[in-house]
């Protein structure tokens, strides 16, 4: 947390003369007076202009100083990637004129950025060019100060990649230097002293951070507790003190010293609170839920996890880049987690079924980031985005105004705070009353904003008669399963950790990339048949299975697993996926909407400009498709390009595309189907694009593609590609796991479109399996295909 809190003030206070120390201290108050008055925004727009005219007039130095402030209040505004494009305004102009404490200083309000935003290689990067530029520095004391809040930087990072002993290393040096600085500071410049202690206080935290990871438990409570006293010596009001609580909770928690725990985390909570410090809310009131866990309190663990989460799911992020967005809220599962264990220790299953769901959909939020925007319904995301801009300002201005202990502004502070805080209820009421109005008009479009799942029961009114749902769950590292049908629920927990899931499903999906490796293979699907389904066979009454995966489990052939009896799970039952049990809702309404016809768009191995991606047998498998369904248009090679796609879709009954298509683990959305080139058009029909498509297909189908899915991670770019084609219309959709054999494919699905004559879906896809089996009777050739959505 300490990482992005650190005060930014000091660097004003370190100017060549008392002239220009006096102006950079009166730019630093109007900032703060800003943030008082709940003006900040307009103080950005301000200082943004201010600076465009000074480069605009090639006063290179007043307009560096003025992008670095406006930096500066836009990270205390909330709005970090504004802050981020302000940086490097500034320092692309402290570059121009070579003034290295200008570029030392737009390098490290980025470098605070960036791991505001958790994006630690770009954070350290621009912390070590800072390092490099404030070595150039000829005063001693501003060149020493730059070094103590960068090496703090660097340290941290150290510390975030495990290297516990040179993060000690760093972060004694910054340490050493911050108490020199405040040293001199003492008796040089008190006014400045409140900061240089803050700024003392966030290297001791740091410290104890690198201490406590590196196992020295001593010397990390050590330093807590001199940070701790130092804020009480000085009477300095600073968000730091919330952490460095919070940790010292958390060590005792760890080390099982109860008492201590639950006093210390009890004290973070109370100063949070107090000071309305959302972030730090969320994350203290998840530790007291573990605390009542640990201790074998579950009912008062559940109250503080729903605090956490409340928090959680009031707050969307602002950032408009995936990449940015994952990344921020990647710690938040724990949390649900524990609130679910909870509710088992509780004997609570479908309460404990209901938030899995939660963290389903507070996942795909995650995912979705910023390209929801791309969808249908463009004014509603434009009104939600507004709103919740309004709210996170307010949210942010009302974390500025608390803790401001100058007497002078003390009044204006407490008229401040109550205006702010009727504002702050207004602007959420105004929010809560949108996601009304459109909840009304579009649900779907409401999942895109909100958290909105289903509850068990109605999960079990959405499934159909004969119909087994299997949920998997991996919650703090442990598998857990939920056997769901129309009128009952088992739940269970599953014998393999992540760890062995991971290490399992590897196993599987490299002897399964291997035809040869047949004994490999065999066992390791034996040993997932018999940790995921052999558990839930007394609980299965249904003829028909709907899958839930989760986490590493999604990358999982599950119709490839061997029974004892060495028969695959599709030769017993049918099987369909879904990413979530509350998309079934979604589903079934498209359903009922889609057309049931015979009118195919097929695009067919694209001309990708190398003989290397050609898929000879995607052509025979486009044209036996325009032969069961005559009325069919086929376009191959050259002709099979992005904008027959986007304009052709909507008119047709079946999508099919036999492509290749390259998924990305980092940003789902920017997963892409590649399609021939056009003119200036690259070919890539992205994840995010396909959110605007009007569909009324009946099924889409993803053939031989290529998803490079070399890695296990969390299945997010999974998730992302069939959701994008279920939101844009269709009800079910076929994708592959793996780069399907060509000939292969063109076996299975020759035969899965005229089994469509006369089955569902389902049936289908699992006779033309079956079909396939006989003649490649290794699951890498026809194991690879799955069916998400209706059956």
């Amino acid at each position: 947390m300490t990482t992005y809190l650190l005060c930014s003030l000091t660097i004003f206070l370190f100017v060549p003369n008392l002239a220009a120390q006096a102006k950079y201290e009166a730019t630093t108050f109007s900032m703060r007076q800003a943030q008082r008055n709940g003006e900040l925004r307009e103080y950005i727009d301000f200082m943004e202009s201010k600076a465009a005219e000074a480069e605009k007039n090639s006063d290179w130095h007043e307009a560096a100083v003025s992008y670095n402030v406006a930096s500066l209040a836009a990270r205390h505004n909330g709005q970090l990637q504004k802050a981020i494009s302000l940086g490097n305004n500034g320092l692309a102009i402290a570059n121009k004129v070579r003034d290295p404490r200008l570029q030392t200083q737009a390098l490290y309000f980025l470098s605070v950025v960036y791991a505001a935003l958790r994006q630690w290689e770009k954070a350290k990067e621009v912390a070590e060019k800072g390092l490099e530029t404030g070595g150039k520095i000829s005063q001693r004391l501003v060149r020493e100060s730059f070094e103590g809040l960068l090496y703090h930087r660097l340290g941290r990072d150290f510390l975030r990649r495990g290297d516990d002993q040179k993060a000690i290393e760093y972060l004694s040096y910054s340490l050493q230097r911050q108490e020199s600085r405040l040293g001199f500071l003492k008796r040089q410049n008190p006014r400045a002293l409140p900061e240089a202690q803050n700024t003392v206080v966030i290297s001791l935290a740091g410290l104890a951070s690198a201490y406590q990871r590196a196992g020295n438990v001593e010397e990390a409570v050590k330093s807590y507790e001199k940070g701790i006293r130092l804020i009480k010596e000085s009477g300095i009001k600073t968000q730091v003190e919330i952490e460095l609580y919070h940790s010292l909770g958390r060590i005792y928690l760890r080390t099982k010293d109860f008492d201590r725990a639950l006093e210390t985390l009890l004290k973070a909570l109370q100063i949070a609170e107090k000071e309305h410090y959302g972030a730090s809310l969320y994350r203290i009131s998840g530790n007291v839920g573990d605390f009542y866990l640990q201790t074998e309190r579950p009912a008062e663990a559940i109250a503080y996890y729903k605090k956490a989460i409340d928090g959680i799911e009031s707050t969307r992020s602002l950032l408009e880049s995936e990449e940015f967005r994952s990344s921020f809220f990647e710690d938040k599962g724990q949390i649900y987690g524990g609130i679910i264990l909870a509710h088992l220790a509780e004997g609570k299953v479908a309460e404990a079924f209901d938030y899995n769901e939660r963290a389903r959909s507070r996942a795909f939020l995650d995912i979705l980031g910023s390209k929801v925007q791309l969808g249908r319904q463009r004014s509603l995301i434009d009104e939600e985005r507004s709103l919740q801009s309004r709210l996170g300002e307010l949210r942010t201005r009302l974390a500025g105004l608390l803790g401001q202990d100058d007497e002078e502004t003390e009044a204006l502070t407490d008229r401040a705070l109550r205006q702010l805080r009727r504002d702050l209820e207004g602007a959420e009421k105004a929010y809560a009353d949108f996601l009304s109005r459109v909840r009304k008009e579009n649900r779907e479009q409401v999942s895109l904003m909100n958290v909105e799942p289903l509850t068990l029961k109605q999960v079990q009114e959405q499934l159909d008669p004969g119909v087994t749902l299997l949920e998997y769950f991996v919650v703090r590292g442990r598998a857990i399963l939920w056997v769901v049908e129309k009128d009952r629920v088992n739940f269970l927990r599953l014998s393999l950790n992540r760890s062995e899931l991971i290490s399992r499903v590897t196993a599987l999906r490299e002897t399964i990339y291997q035809p040869g490796e047949v004994e490999k293979f065999k066992r390791a699907s034996e040993e997932l048949y018999k940790a995921l389904i052999e558990p839930a066979l007394a609980h299965i009454r249904g003829k028909e299975l709907l899958i839930i995966p989760n986490d590493v489990l999604h990358y999982l052939p599950y119709q490839a697993l061997l029974s004892p009896q060495e028969k695959y799970l599709i030769e017993d039952f049918p099987l369909h996926y879904l990413s979530s049990a509350s998309l079934m809702q979604f589903t079934k309404e498209k359903k009922r909407a889609s057309r049931v016809g015979e009118k195919a768009l097929v695009m067919g191995n694209p001309d990708l400009g190398d003989q290397a991606y050609d898929l000879r047998f995607a052509e025979r498998e486009a044209r036996e498709i325009a032969r069961v369904y005559p009325e069919s248009a086929v376009f191959l090679r050259q002709q099979a390009t992005k904008s027959k796609a986007i304009s052709l879709s909507p008119a047709n009954d079946i999508l099919h595309f036999a492509v290749h298509a390259e998924f990305n683990e980092e940003d789902p959305m920017s997963s892409a189907l590649l399609l021939a080139k056009e003119g200036q058009d690259d070919g890539r029909l992205k994840v995010g694009e396909v959110f605007s498509f009007n569909l009324k297909a009946d099924m889409v189908v993803l053939s031989a593609c290529e998803t490079g899915l070399g890695k296990i991670s969390s299945g997010d770019e999974i998730i992302g590609l069939t959701r994008a084609f279920i939101y844009a219309g269709t009800p079910s959709v076929v994708t592959t796991l793996w780069k399907v054999n060509d000939r292969a494919s063109y076996e299975l699905m020759r035969e899965f479109y005229s089994n469509l004559k006369t089955m569902k879906k389902s049936e289908a896809l699992r006779q033309a399996q079956l079909k396939t089996m006989k003649e490649f009777p290794e699951p890498f050739f026809w194991a690879a295909y799955g069916l998400t959505g209706e059956p």
